[in-house]
């Protein structure tokens, strides 16, 4: 099975295009695309394209904050908080609060950034008819072109919604009007998108080698981003607020079948699979073999490294750390939820070691199943939660006492997208088009997707004896799903969610924790109220932590402080830690209140907005905004 990593050295292949001559007599890097000796070969493009995967395939980052998205890096939503409430952090992803103006949503970064990408593109492609290389490799190239355009232009809209569509590469004094016009439709800008996904799908070659974009990493990242869109444009159309015009089944059903179609191809390929591993797709020095990974971003000792470990090793997690609220969505061993199953021991005594008996197998590889308090004087490596992430921890190396665990020396290879995420969109993608007038959600669906994640079968760590668990898989069961013949009924649903649906955004929720998705599902759902984070007097399992009886820790610090949901003004000996800062307000999302819907999108940056006035142009600004 073939595999394909980020490289890291991509300067060194810049360097050598133009073979040994002498570089001095070259012309500046940043005016080749308009050299015409640049546009020679695949060697040429192939340089030229290696810009667009820094932008996408970022890994795990070679910081020690934001992780590339994992971890800290997806916060302020119902998976994990952040430690502070400081709303001037330019690398988060704010949604509140609602008292914002445009703030940190007007920084102009991600605007130009992708803006870049497009232009870089629609140079590629306004070059590549006049190179004199076979139809196959224009064809190739044009896909992989159209691919980046895609992904930038699906960043963008993600963010801003309606956005101005440019497909030409040099302007003239006579393109003003293309280049200053105001923002196009949503719905128009993502049929682009979907005609650009579509022909690189068809044209990008199925192995171009390593290090290199194919025809499963198009597909992947087709089936992620168009159902983020074709999902958006269902549950809020064509904007937010009251402007806001629903999008017809005909546009949705044409979105939702291109998710389909990328994740069919990839499916369909038969290159990848799902092992009896989950851990190690998230901590192993190499996963050049792992028949999950559909794209990776390569880590090398004295090229390039990362924290991530180290954060999840034996430094303290002070970012920030998981909700009860996520750990209480695992099921347990059976297939039911905790409110359901007969399995779940937490029910008077919800501490860590009895909520965790006979879970999902995947929350023994995602947390540590024993108390770490930060800040309590008796624990390391500890989280303000008391929920510590081992996701991204590779046991062996700290056992070892690896120097690999220490700062920002990790050689872990992270996941950019892998195959089980793919199952995910497609059944997703599956079950919305069937209400929407496509072809009926059936059992095959559930079989080639959930219950193919569910063949993964997975040892709990150092329990001895070694005990091999597995959830049972799912069948459909008239509008529900049901598990070795129980019908599954989670009294904590969200009653506006079907059943079904409830079940496969579950999946995807255990499944993806902390990778980067959660934030992106929420806003694509239209479900920012599930951020709410209750009052302070009565804050809820949003902003949680772990369950604790104080007489079980003695010496633990005064400064863990506990909420009792039974009796809110109390200050409790036994409870929930209670660690957000109050010194803000609580995230309160109203829905229909335009100051709280218009967080779906953000703020057209006002630096664009005077760019175009200052030309005479109108750059129109997102509802509420």
């Amino acid at each position: 099975m073939k595999k394909y990593i980020l490289y890291t050295g991509c300067l060194l292949l810049l360097i050598s295009v133009h073979g040994c001559d002498d570089f001095l007599d070259k012309p500046p890097l940043d005016k080749l695309v308009n050299d015409e000796s640049f546009w020679v070969d695949e060697v040429s493009l192939r340089a030229y394209a290696q810009d667009f995967y820094s932008t996408y395939f970022v890994g795990y980052a070679q910081d020690y904050r934001v992780f590339g998205g994992y971890f800290s890096g997806d916060s302020y939503n119902d998976d994990f908080l952040l430690t502070s409430d400081n709303v001037s952090d330019t690398n988060q992803r704010l949604f509140f609060p609602t008292s914002n103006t445009t703030g940190i949503n007007s920084v102009t970064a991600l605007w130009t950034d992708q803006y870049r990408i497009v232009r870089k593109a629609n140079v590629m492609l306004e070059k590549i008819p006049e190179m004199g290389i076979s139809e196959e490799a224009k064809n190739h190239w044009t896909g992989i072109a159209y691919f980046f355009r895609a992904m930038a232009y699906s960043a963008l809209v993600k963010a801003y919604g309606d956005v101005p569509y440019i497909d030409i590469a040099v302007v003239n004094a006579e393109d003003y009007e293309i280049l200053y016009k105001d923002r196009d439709p949503q719905v128009m800008v993502v049929n682009k998108i979907l005609d650009d996904y579509n022909y690189a799908l068809q044209n990008v070659r199925s192995d171009d080698g390593l290090r290199q974009v194919n025809k499963a990493v198009v597909g992947a990242f087709m089936s992620r981003n168009m159902l983020y869109h074709a999902t958006w444009l269902k549950y809020h159309g064509t904007t937010v607020g009251p402007s806001s015009q629903p999008v017809n089944n005909e546009e949705l059903s044409k979105f939702f079948r291109g998710a389909i179609d990328g994740a069919v191809s990839v499916m369909e390929s038969n290159e990848y699979s799902i092992g009896n591993t989950y851990n190690a797709l998230f901590t192993s020095e190499s996963l050049a073999d792992n028949p999950e990974i559909i794209f990776y971003r390569e880590y090398t000792t004295g090229i390039a490294t990362n924290a991530l470990m180290a954060y999840n090793a034996k430094e303290d997690q002070r970012l920030g750390g998981a909700t009860i609220d996520a750990i209480e969505s695992y099921l347990c061993l059976d297939g039911l939820p905790i409110g359901q199953s007969p399995l779940y021991q937490g029910e008077t005594k919800p501490s860590i070691e009895n909520t965790f008996i006979d879970r999902d197998p995947r929350i023994y590889d995602t947390f540590v199943d024993s108390l770490r308090i930060l800040n309590s004087g008796l624990f390391s490596a500890a989280s303000p939660t008391g929920f510590a992430s081992k996701k991204f921890l590779n046991e062996e190396w700290l056992l070892g006492d690896s120097p690999y665990i220490t700062g920002l020396l990790s050689p872990a290879d992270a996941p950019v997208i892998r195959y089980a995420e793919v199952l995910l969109n497609y059944v997703e993608a599956r079950y919305e088009i069937s209400k929407i007038g496509g072809e009926a959600f059936s059992q095959a669906d559930l079989d080639k997707s959930i219950n193919e994640i569910r063949k993964r079968t997975l040892t709990k760590w150092a329990e001895t004896p070694s005990v091999n668990r597995k959830l049972p898989s799912v069948t459909l069961s008239g509008n529900s799903l049901a598990v070795n013949n129980i019908v599954i009924d989670d009294p904590d649903r969200d009653p506006s969610v079907d059943p079904v649906l409830w079940e496969i955004r579950r999946e995807r929720r255990t499944e993806l924790m902390m990778e980067g998705r959660r934030s992106d599902d929420l806003n694509r759902w239209a479900k920012f109220e599930y951020l709410n984070t209750g009052t302070s007097n009565n804050p809820n399992k949003k902003v949680l932590g772990a369950w604790i009886d104080k007489a079980d820790y003695p010496g633990i610090s005064t400064a863990v402080q506990l909420f009792d949901p039974e009796n809110p003004g109390a200050t409790p000996t036994e409870g929930y830690i209670s660690y957000f800062s109050f010194s803000s307000p609580l995230r309160t999302f109203v829905k229909g209140d335009i100051n709280s819907e218009r967080n779906y999108l953000r703020s057209i940056p006002a630096a664009q907005i005077t760019i175009y006035k200052d030309k005479g142009y109108t750059l129109t600004q997102n509802p509420g905004w």
